[in-house]
């Protein structure tokens, strides 16, 4: 029976895109073959890759080149999510909070739908319905 892998990264540091992309297609062929002697598989549709850039690459243009692994094509998407946190090829953190401020946004206008003026929830109820929707998406 195989087991499959879900979660897992590897890191290739190289100055240009296309020797990251070469060296990254040698380094999961050695990691496959010496996972299925364990019994283990890469669930490869699920996986995501980007280029992470140095500090001097930031202004750089960034890497659209098709990685292929297994026969299938990715394109390196603008950001992943990793650890909970949203990630961009020149570790911007814009992306990540940005994403957190629709959810924040989401969970107001479900407390102002649940209370609408004069009808609906106690206004200590919303503070408390508030607080606890939206606190854990800030944190």
């Amino acid at each position: 029976m195989i087991s499959y892998v879900d979660d897992f990264a590897i890191r290739v540091p190289y100055l240009c895109y296309r020797g990251n992309i070469r060296r990254l297609q040698e380094l999961f062929e050695k990691l496959e073959t010496r996972a299925l002697r364990l019994g283990i598989s890469c669930h490869v549709p699920k996986t995501e890759l980007i280029h992470w850039r140095t500090h001097g690459q930031r202004h750089s243009p960034k890497c659209d080149s098709l990685i292929q692994i297994k026969g299938e094509l990715f394109h390196p998407p603008d950001a992943i999510l990793w650890l909970r946190y949203w990630f961009t090829p020149a570790f911007d953190p814009a992306a990540h909070f940005s994403r957190r401020l629709a959810l924040r946004q989401g969970a107001f206008g479900l407390i102002r739908r649940l209370s609408p003026p004069g009808a609906g929830l106690a206004p200590y109820l919303c503070h408390r319905l508030a607080t606890s929707l939206v606190a854990p998406i800030l944190l």
